[in-house]
């Protein structure tokens, strides 16, 4: 499969025609970065992105039971860690310490918390730049933060290369990627 702009406005556009959560996923694309720099985000946001990620999933309630299993104040202490550091590598092993959130939540979480520099880890996207020639490996069954460090530096230098953003480029990702 060959990846361009003209390709990835396309497939950007079946998925916002096709995702149920579409107008809410923008609304908060817009609201939360400002929630999370501010630290008035709120347990439902948090809760909200759970879910999100793991649309479709049977497991979406273990999920949120872990989740909901963490102290308030440590997931507060980890997200105010997160926010503040300076390397996505280190933002993101903040936020897999919460139990619940393993690579791939985590990047979930660091995409609310700034879509112009963060996007989601997520089986379909990864095969579809496998495929494309764009990472070298299939997805490993349980990612590290090197594993996503790989995948979010190809992703920002295809967005770079076709002139678009991340964000289109994770919902044309999805998209291409079918129902696996």
């Amino acid at each position: 499969m060959e990846l361009g702009r003209r390709v990835l406005k396309q497939q950007e556009a079946a998925y916002e025609k096709d995702e149920d959560q579409y107008a809410e996923e923008m609304e908060r694309l817009e609201t939360l970065p400002k929630a999370f720099e501010e630290g008035t985000w709120t347990w439902e946001d948090l809760e909200w992105i759970v879910r999100w990620k793991m649309t479709g999933s049977p497991f979406v309630g273990k999920v949120l039971d872990d989740f909901n299993s963490n102290d308030e104040t440590f997931v507060t202490s980890q997200i105010e860690k997160s926010v503040a550091a300076s390397s996505p590598g280190e933002k993101l092993s903040h936020l897999i310490e919460i139990s619940g959130v393993a690579e791939r939540m985590g990047s979930a979480f660091l995409l609310f918390m700034n879509p112009d520099r963060f996007t989601v880890l997520d089986w379909k996207a990864w095969s579809v730049l496998h495929e494309s020639g764009y990472l070298p490996d299939e997805m490993p069954d349980d990612p590290s933060v090197d594993d996503y460090l790989l995948y979010l530096g190809s992703c920002w230098a295809i967005a770079n290369e076709y002139d678009v953003s991340l964000r289109t480029l994770d919902m044309a990702l999805w998209a291409l990627g079918g129902d696996e």
